[in-house]
């Protein structure tokens, strides 16, 4: 059956399109058959000509010669289709009816082609007859299309007349009359045109009938908007004014106005349009005077107003519409209209901050501190004084708004005063407040100062009693407003300011004279000062002030009188080094006196010490050698009485080689060698701290004593005359120089350190340094030196500059302790008056000390200028031998020992140019990065390595690679900083295990000491260059497995995975503490930086170390 219906189906189909084609083949046949036989009849018929006065005859024969001459090309092409068709039928068995009618059909048409151009001959002379009267009708018609323009254009309704007095009924019935004339008229034209194509006549266009037809539909489009959009406006006239949704309008209006803009191009200049487009216009505008006047700010006077403005009256009840506000014709007063709500925008900002500052202000509460009942002070301000500042400036904005104040102007000028009155009063208050706290145990308390002042501590007497009253009064109300607000307060106030500034004045012309009296003041704080005056019959609290006043004196001891401390028989140094004096010294008098002894006794004592250890330093080789000989005698003396030695021996060395000893300077060199030797053995022997430090500064300056003897082996220098010999700091026992302006702190008679670099020839000065330590002697110091030394010899200060970390400051430092002169440190900032440097430079000139002025290039332009003069007068009263000199109009002594050093850090921003005329006063001095070596060398011997020049090199080396290999972090630091604490580690790993080879020790501090700081992705190059350096060379990294398992249980127990890399961290956390004061810790979010430091804290905790910990966030620090 399948196959069946598939042979079927394709028959049916057949059957189904031979049957369509055979009857679209006999449609045709019929209508060709059809139309020639038509038109054969009608041609073949009665002629016009036979009967002339038959117009329709010649209407209809003029249609069939027409369409015979139209026709004739479709015919022809329409034959040998059909004829196809037909064959293809025959094939298929199938005959069309009318075939053969179809195959004479061609014959036939030829007849009818021809029969119609005879007739169009017969007839020509009608047609033209008939052509004219066409003609005149067209005329005819034409006048007329004309005359109904002209009505068209001056009776349609293309004015806004019907539309304003909303009689839209009459313009719709104009327009359908018109209408329905327009189409009889298009009717008439289609009639002449086609009488105009029959007798092949031009044809006309009609153009101002086509033109009034499409007017006229606009102008019904016209209307029609124009009826919608009056038909909406008036239904909101009659919404409530507290209904209006102004949002949904404006909306709605935006529509409508961009609707009526899109409309056709023709309407525009219509009046209608034009009309139509105000209104609309008018209504966006009122609409968005509707929404702002619908705003909460508006109040009755702003509505009065606008009254005023529109210059009509309505009362605005709960019956007041929308109908109520375009009566008013808003749009013609729109400016004025957003100037009200403008003004009422702005009263209501002024109304609510003034509410609120009057809510504030009448409720702020003052605190007292009352740890002192008879005069309570005032508490902390801060937030009070933040607020003022804040509400200050908007009441300052407030008054300058002019008209918009008129409505609260009595309130804004009542708090306006009052907050004045609390600024004025509180800024008085607070700076009377601090004067009498800080006044007050000095004129009050201190029996010194009341005997030396008093009138003025009578005066201070009275405006104690005052301001007590004052503040028991003020004590009684808790409102900041009353306090300040009462009547005379600011009044009381500044009368006690007064008082207190007379009695502080009176103080610091005081001051002066003590500092006058004892120079070192000039360096102490004025608070510090008044307690060491205050105290200055109890030596004991006067002891705690010593280290301000002497660099490296912490204590005195007093032993021999411990209850008065009226008897000193030794000092404690900040490093805690103690020195025994040969003579006790009795602390008699006025403070000012006895410091004033204390400082030639320190002198004293130290050049007698230093006396007795040269004699004893004869028996180094015999009875007691250098290594504990030094033992003996405090640091500082250690260290010049060896340098002391070493300048005679190298001189006796150049002796011996002018006498005919060729090896002498050789043979020194080896003695050098041995003795640093026998140093550096000693150090690695368990030492105290003190004893330790000491050998360590030995060391540092002996190496480089060696490094002189061995270049000048090297270079067979033999003459004492040489650079190199005359450009290092020579120590000479010996009397002051004569002729020579020096102050000398020694006695003519007798002899002490004389010290000679090339030409500059000065004396130690013996203050008192301490067991500090010195810099490791490079290239680089010497040069400095050198360049310091002559400015001091040319009367100039000294100017170091250089990048940071190129020892500018420390330099001048240990250049200063190598002279044993004091020397005071000052960090600039663009905070320092001329006053400031006037007081700084007093105490300069009168101590002879030297002045490091840190960063001088941050100080501001204005008062680098008057420093200039300050300075220069100093130089000036030393180049004149002067003992003493006008300075800033007062009479000063002058100790010519004084100089001046400025370092400065070209590279930082915002840093002040020096005027010339301060740099002619300062000899420049370019710092640059050290050479390492030398450093790690010298700093290698001091922690007590024996191959130490080799060890240097492999620590410098890979210091350099490092930072050219590895990637750039913040925290990588491979400068002179990082390596003294490093260093500082190889040498407690070298004397914990003195016997190991040095290698392995300094390996192993170079990887655990720098490992913790290390990135995952440098680590392996990191060790790569170490066992490149140490080949072999692997040592087991410290660890503490008791330790480790006390982190891991307390990891566990914080609930955090006991990670072997954490652990690690950790572990390697509690080795940085043991050499860095502080550390950071740094790394991506959430990868564990907290709880590293918590989970060491919490380690330490349970083997029994307690810690403590603060957590504060860096955003909530301020500045200050």
């Amino acid at each position: 059956p399948e196959k069946f219906a598939g042979v079927a189906s394709p028959r049916q189909w057949e059957e189904k399109y031979t049957a369509f084609i055979q009857k679209y083949t006999e449609d045709r046949i019929r209508v060709v058959i059809d139309f020639v036989q038509t038109k054969l009849e009608h041609l073949s018929g009665m002629s016009p000509v036979e009967d002339p006065e038959n117009s329709r005859l010649l209407y209809q024969t003029m249609t069939d010669i027409r369409d015979v001459k139209l026709a004739t090309n479709a015919v022809k092409k329409l034959f040998p289709p059909i004829r196809e068709l037909a064959q293809c039928l025959k094939r298929h068995a199938r005959i069309p009816d009318g075939l053969e009618a179809l195959e004479h059909s061609p014959a036939r048409w030829d007849d009818v082609y021809r029969l119609a151009l005879d007739e169009k001959e017969k007839i020509l002379p009608l047609q033209s007859v008939e052509v004219l009267k066409i003609r005149n009708q067209i005329d005819d018609f034409a006048d007329e299309l004309r005359s109904f323009c002209k009505e068209f254009r001056s009776d349609c309704p293309f004015s806004e007349a019907n539309a304003v007095d909303q009689e839209w009924d009459k313009s719709y019935d104009t327009i359908n009359e018109f209408f329905e004339r327009i189409k009889t008229y298009k009717d008439r034209a289609n009639e002449f045109n086609d009488l105009e194509l029959l007798f092949d006549m031009q044809m006309s266009s009609y153009r101002e009938l086509r033109e009034c037809s499409e007017e006229l539909v606009l102008l019904k489009n016209l209307w029609d908007g124009t009826v919608l959009v009056k038909t909406i406006f008036q239904s909101w006239e009659s919404i409530l004014w507290d209904s209006i949704d102004t949002e949904s309008l404006l909306l709605l209006a935006r529509d409508i106005q961009q609707q009526v803009k899109n409309m056709p191009k023709g309407v525009r200049a219509w009046q209608l349009y034009r009309w139509l487009m105000e209104e609309v216009k008018n209504m966006s505008t009122v609409l968005p005077l509707v929404n702002d006047l619908h705003g909460e700010t508006m109040c009755p006077r702003h509505w009065t107003q606008l009254m005023t403005v529109t210059q009509k009256t309505f009362e605005k009840g709960p019956e007041f519409c929308f109908k109520d506000l375009t009566d008013l014709q808003l749009h013609e007063f729109a400016e004025e209209v957003s100037e009200i709500v403008d003004q009422s925008v702005k009263e209501a900002k002024i109304d609510k901050k003034l509410k609120t500052i009057q809510t504030v202000w009448s409720k702020m509460p003052v605190t007292f501190d009352i740890a002192n009942p008879e005069c309570p002070l005032l508490g902390d301000l801060g937030e009070v004084l933040e607020r003022l500042d804040g509400d200050a400036l908007e009441m300052m904005g407030m008054t300058s708004q002019g008209r918009f104040i008129e409505f609260c102007k009595p309130l804004v000028d009542e708090w306006s005063g009052k907050l004045r009155a609390i600024d004025g009063c509180l800024g008085v208050w607070q700076k009377v407040q601090t004067n009498w706290c800080r006044l007050e145990p000095i004129f009050m308390q201190s029996d010194d100062i009341r005997a030396q002042l008093p009138d003025d501590s009578k005066r201070f007497e009275q405006m104690d009693n005052q301001f007590k009253d004052l503040m028991m009064d003020a004590s009684n109300s808790s409102l900041i407003v009353e306090i300040c607000c009462a009547e005379g307060r600011e009044d009381a106030l500044r009368n006690i300011c007064e008082g207190i500034e007379t009695c502080e004045k009176s103080l610091n012309e005081y001051l002066e004279q003590k500092k006058k009296a004892f120079p070192r003041f000039y360096f102490v704080a004025n608070q510090a000062l008044l307690d060491i005056l205050s105290n200055g019959n109890r030596p004991l609290k006067v002891d705690e002030y010593l280290g301000e006043l002497f660099d490296g004196v912490k204590k005195l001891d007093f032993k021999k009188a411990p209850d008065t401390g009226r008897i000193a028989s030794g000092h404690w140094s900040k490093d805690t080094e103690k020195v025994e004096w040969a003579e006790d010294l009795h602390i008699e008098g006025a403070v000012e006196n006895y410091l004033t002894a204390l400082e030639g006794h320190l002198r004293l004592m130290l050049r007698e010490e230093l006396e007795r250890a040269r004699a004893s330093a004869e028996l180094w080789e015999t009875e007691k050698p250098r290594e504990y000989w030094l033992e003996d005698y405090c640091s500082q003396l250690s260290l010049v009485g060896t340098q002391n030695f070493w300048t005679e021996e190298t001189q006796r060395a150049f002796d011996d080689i002018e006498a005919g000893n060729e090896t002498a300077m050789k043979d020194y060199k080896k003695v050098c060698d041995d003795r640093i030797e026998k140093l550096i053995k000693r150090v690695q022997a368990p030492l105290s701290k003190d004893v330790r430090n000491k050998i360590i500064t030995i060391i540092t300056i002996d190496v480089h004593g060696r490094d002189i003897i061995e270049q000048m082996v090297n270079r067979k220098i033999t003459d004492p005359t040489d650079f190199l010999w005359l450009s290092q700091l020579r120590f000479h026992w010996g009397y002051c120089p004569q002729g020579m302006n020096l102050v000398s702190y020694t006695p003519d008679d007798l002899k002490t350190s004389v010290i000679k670099i090339c030409d500059w020839v000065t004396i130690y000065c013996y203050e008192y340094v301490g067991n500090c330590g010195r810099l490791v002697i490079t290239p680089l110091t010497d040069r400095c030196y050198i360049t310091l030394t002559q400015a001091m010899g040319l009367v100039l200060g000294g100017a170091p500059a250089g990048p940071a970390g190129t020892g500018k400051t420390e330099t001048t430092k240990d250049l200063s302790r190598a002279l044993g002169l004091q020397i005071v440190v000052f960090n600039c900032s663009d905070q320092m008056t001329y006053q400031t440097m006037a007081q700084i430079f007093m105490g300069i000139a009168q101590t002879g000390c030297w002045g490091c002025f840190d960063e001088f290039n941050r100080i501001s332009i204005e008062v680098l200028s008057v420093v200039s003069t300050q300075y220069k007068c100093i130089l000036d009263a030393i180049r004149q031998n002067l003992q003493t000199f006008s300075f800033m109009e007062e009479d000063i002594r002058l100790i010519s020992t004084n100089g001046a050093f400025i370092t400065m850090n070209p590279g930082y921003a915002g840093r002040t140019e020096l005027p010339e005329n301060l740099k002619a006063l300062f000899r420049p001095v370019a710092m640059i990065v050290p050479d390492l070596r030398f450093i790690c060398e010298n700093m290698l011997m001091s922690e007590g390595f024996i191959k130490a020049r080799p060890l240097a090199n492999k620590f410098v080396q890979l210091y350099s690679l490092c930072k050219e290999l590895l990637s750039k972090q913040m925290h990588y630091d491979w400068g002179l900083r990082a390596v003294k604490s490093l260093l500082r580690q190889a040498g407690s790993l070298k004397r914990a295990e003195p016997e190991s080879d040095e290698n392995p020790v300094l390996c192993r501090a170079l990887r655990d000491f720098n490992t913790p700081k290390i990135t995952t992705l440098d680590m392996p190059i990191f060790l790569r260059l170490i066992k490149d350096l140490f080949p072999g060379c692997w040592p087991d990294p410290f660890s503490d497995p008791d330790f480790e398992k006390v982190c891991i249980a307390t990891a566990k127990r914080r609930g955090l995975q006991q990670d072997p890399a954490f652990i690690i961290k950790v572990v390697g956390m509690l080795g940085i503490l043991g050499v860095r004061h502080c550390m950071f810790i740094i790394g991506p979010t959430g990868c564990g930086k907290t709880e590293v430091w918590k989970t060491l804290l919490d380690a330490r905790r349970e083997v029994g170390e307690e810690g403590l910990w603060e957590q504060a966030n860096p955003k909530a620090v301020t500045s200050d």
